[in-house]
């Protein structure tokens, strides 16, 4: 996370404890000479870290193409690496990933069957990670949307991260022709670090749910990817943070440095590049969507932070956008950042170019709203019947 740019987040760090090792030299203090040759066999010995032998942090290799299955190859892979040869194509449906394990995917593709999707509630995944410790690199997903026949379920995902697992990555990956999300995260209360990015890349045609979706789980970051054409009419974004009750828990959640590009391609309804939904009024905390880019004629908003229509005054805190260029989204009806239905945000330090309106609160609560910039918009600041918590 960069920089001078992030102002109000709290770091996050991690603290690993090493046990106290001894030295050879301490080994052999007090014992009987030892000839030089001994002595360098000793320091030759690997250095015990923790209890256990470091060997530099290699895993022992599962090679895919040993076994007959890729679930037969990540079946033999927990705490270890999964290697996919490069360049292969595998049709696949909820390839379960175990604990532990690093997949290696070498630019490999996992594929939906064609003609699959069954009915409109129809969920599962291609890939789905079942255990903490996961990292997955350099896959291609191919969701098979455009193969999928006139049957659409948005339940259908990439990559699925769900229950109480910690300590995921997803990045270097590219997600293409999506039916629901490209990854899809809802680790509850008590998992967290969770981490997509950096250099995943998502595209659909508008024809997806959304690029990630964030349902629950503590410090998720979502940085340095890339979005193009996500999201159907009538779905909420590329990004979409939407805790689905008002007893889940988000909290210490970073959207940072993505480029999110809509496109030309009119749609209808409200059409967000980032937003926060909080219909269901969970008590989210530390919200913070800041260093994007985002643009194209078809968002109606570039970021969109709702509750509901009507009240309460939402219960999230400390929702931050800030430093984002928000660009080029047309004119009439755009909003830069829209603040919606008793819910409260601070919009700071941002760059507004090319739209009508650049920050529109309505019946909700802006908070610090300093340092923005403006370029090309009709009106900065708009307070249309605000309401305070």
């Amino acid at each position: 996370m960069s920089g001078t740019a992030r102002r109000c987040p709290p770091c996050m760090e991690s603290l690993v404890l090493f046990r106290a090792q001894k030295s050879p030299a301490k080994i052999l203090s007090g014992s009987r000479p030892v000839s030089r040759r001994s002595m360098l066999a000793l320091v030759s010995i690997p250095l015990l870290v923790g209890g256990q032998r470091s060997l530099g942090g290699a895993k022992s290799d599962v090679l895919v193409k040993d076994y007959p299955t890729p679930q037969l190859a990540a079946d033999a892979a927990a705490g270890k690496r999964l290697v996919f040869p490069a360049g292969r194509t595998y049709t696949v449906t909820s390839l379960s990933v175990p604990a532990g394990c690093h997949v290696e995917g070498n630019g490999s593709t996992l594929r939906f069957p064609d003609n699959s999707t069954k009915s409109a509630t129809h969920s599962d995944e291609i890939l789905a990670v079942s255990g903490s410790g996961v990292t997955i690199d350099n896959l291609k997903f191919d969701g098979r949307a455009s193969k999928q026949g006139a049957t659409w379920s948005q339940y259908r995902h990439c990559v699925r991260i769900q229950g109480n697992v910690s300590g995921v990555v997803v990045k270097n990956c590219e997600f293409s022709d999506i039916i629901g999300d490209g990854v899809y995260v809802n680790i509850g209360s008590s998992a967290k670090n969770c981490t997509i990015g950096p250099d995943n890349t998502f595209t659909s045609d508008h024809f997806n749910r959304n690029g990630v979706s964030i349902v629950t789980g503590t410090h998720i970051e979502v940085h340095h990817n890339r979005f193009v054409k996500c999201s159907r009419s009538g779905m909420p974004g590329p990004v979409d943070l939407e805790p689905n009750s008002s007893a889940e828990t988000l909290s210490d959640v970073f959207i940072h440095h993505n480029t999110i590009v809509g496109g030309s391609e009119s749609g209808a309804g409200t059409l967000p590049g980032i937003v926060y939904s909080g219909f269901q009024n969970a008590a989210a905390n530390n919200i913070n969507i800041y260093d994007n880019d985002i643009s194209g004629t078809r968002f109606t908003d570039g970021v969109l932070v709702i509750g509901i229509s009507g009240g309460p005054f939402n219960s999230v805190t400390n929702l931050n956008v800030y430093n984002n260029h928000i660009h080029d989204i047309g004119n009439a009806d755009r909003f830069g950042v829209g603040i919606n239905h008793y819910i409260g945000a601070n919009v700071y330090d941002n760059t507004f170019s090319g739209m009508q309106w650049a920050i529109y609160n309505y019946k909700g609560a802006l908070g610090v709203s300093t340092g923005n910039t403006f370029i090309g918009v009709a009106a900065d600041i708009t307070n249309d019947d605000p309401h305070l918590a």
